[in-house]
């Protein structure tokens, strides 16, 4: 939500024409099945078959939102570690085109069926915004989500029956500026494996961006007083930090963000992403890392500017990825990745995990399986189209194959009902994947049915 006097706290629009550019592997994109056509109106569950196998356009897509809304941006999902059949995805939602609420939806079966959930309560009057969800390992689920209730502030919401019902919201900041908060659980037996953890841009116009963290020990009934992480830095930037979040075995929590954000003359932004490490489940954090240059926003012609963020995952093992999107040489961006195999105190050199195919690809959000493989999701943008995508790297060193493009339908973002936000068509900041049982779980928006609708997917690689 952007502020007057204070960073963009989105990282990016994408408005006008879309580039002509070209991608062999995603071609004929309009191919394969097509969407569900339960009304929009409808309360009832949207089904479709769970995927296997890589082939570009096979993969079965499932229409998660079937409600009153025409906006649905940044939805974001977890698998429930004790039940992986079990899913949670929340996103903001809007009957205009500007986000204002909150909606969760929810699985049985693996996200071959989706239906509605609660509500998670908000203060009168108060619009959401910026919403993530996590289970920890007893299975607990949690929503994080901003509010301009009175000024800026940072709730979380825990359900003990997969989102059906929910918490009271538990207050983790107020009336203070804030923006993009990202919630992480460990998933240890003992208690202090098993805090939450919320980390959020901080700072103000002239020292953004900065990171605060607020920690529970409790399972989510109170968190701490937030702490600063990461200093504000000296250089002012265009765009607030944008963090994400995880938490491993041993203590290990990470939180990413793009630093010192700058517009360059050709219009793109770019930034330093940094990574700062945890291993005493939160109690202090280590000095940033720069982990490389990020494309955070770039402008092709016809004024696109797809926007993107640094993402984070760890494996089972503390294995630590973040990948995030830099600028080549024409129009089009690749995705990249770096390791660390020491619970963050060195990291490999970048590893591109898209191919030089002449599309332009943003987005990206990771996620590792409980086999070590790593995905990630990515939005491409191709011949005016945009098709959710599937990369995946093998256990050990980073190798990825082919994308496996994800939706059945490829869509024109150009839609008329598409969301307003910053005064043109937004597609938000992040989408949503998750790793259980051997597969990966993606849930993104876009515009196939003439507006932004949540589809989801189900890969096993």
């Amino acid at each position: 939500m952007t502020r007057l006097n204070l960073p963009m706290s989105r990282r990016g629009l994408l408005r006008g024409g879309m580039a002509a550019t070209a991608l062999t592997l995603l071609s004929s994109c309009d191919a394969g099945g097509s969407a569900a056509t339960t009304s929009p109106t409808s309360a009832a569950p949207h089904t479709g078959p769970a995927a296997t196998g890589s082939q570009a356009g096979s993969v079965p897509n499932v229409r998660v939102s079937g409600d009153r809304y025409g906006v649905h941006v940044e939805p974001s999902v977890a698998v429930n570690p004790r039940n992986p059949r079990q899913l949670l995805a929340a996103s903001q939602v809007s009957p205009g085109a500007n986000p204002e609420f909150l909606a969760t939806y929810l699985s049985s079966d693996s996200g071959a069926t989706w239906q509605p959930g609660a509500v998670p309560p908000l203060p009168v009057g108060a619009n959401g915004d910026d919403v993530t969800v996590a289970f920890d390992a007893q299975g607990r689920g949690y929503v994080c989500a901003t509010s301009d209730k009175g000024g800026r502030a940072i709730f979380v919401w825990r359900t003990d029956d997969g989102g059906r019902t929910f918490s009271a919201p538990v207050t983790v900041l107020e009336d203070q500026y804030c923006d993009h908060p990202w919630l992480a659980t460990g998933q240890g037996s003992t208690p202090s494996a098993r805090n939450v953890y919320v980390v959020w841009g901080a700072g103000d116009a002239r020292t953004a961006p900065a990171l605060d963290l607020a920690r529970s020990t409790d399972g989510g009934q109170s968190f701490e007083p937030p702490r600063r992480i990461l200093a504000a830095s000296t250089v002012p930037s265009d765009v607030g930090a944008g963090p994400e979040l995880t938490a491993g075995p041993d203590g290990l929590v990470c939180a990413v963000c793009d630093w010192t954000s700058q517009r360059e003359l050709s219009g793109d932004i770019t930034g330093q992403v940094v990574a700062v490490v945890s291993t005493d489940w939160g109690h202090s954090f280590a000095a940033p890392v720069r982990l490389g240059s990020e494309s955070s926003v770039v402008v092709l012609p016809g004024d696109v500017m797809p926007n993107s963020g640094p993402t984070v995952a760890v494996s089972a093992q503390g294995d630590l990825y973040v990948a995030f999107p830099q600028r080549r040489a024409g129009t089009y961006a690749d995705i990249v990745v770096v390791a660390s195999h020491d619970r963050g105190r060195t990291w490999s050199q970048p590893v591109s995990a898209t191919p030089a195919d002449g599309a332009t690809y943003f987005q990206p959000n990771l996620a590792v399986d409980d086999a070590g493989r790593v995905g990630i999701s990515a939005f491409a943008l191709a011949d005016g189209r945009v098709n959710q995508v599937l990369l995946v790297s093998q256990p050990g060193k980073l190798r990825f194959q082919p994308p496996v493009r994800v939706t059945s339908t490829a869509f024109n973002p150009h839609t008329p009902t598409s969301g307003g936000k910053h005064g043109a068509w937004w597609i938000g900041d992040y989408q949503g994947i998750t790793a259980g049982e051997g597969a990966f779980h993606l849930m993104w928006n876009d515009a196939r049915t003439g507006k932004l609708d949540l589809f989801a997917a189900t890969v096993h690689p």
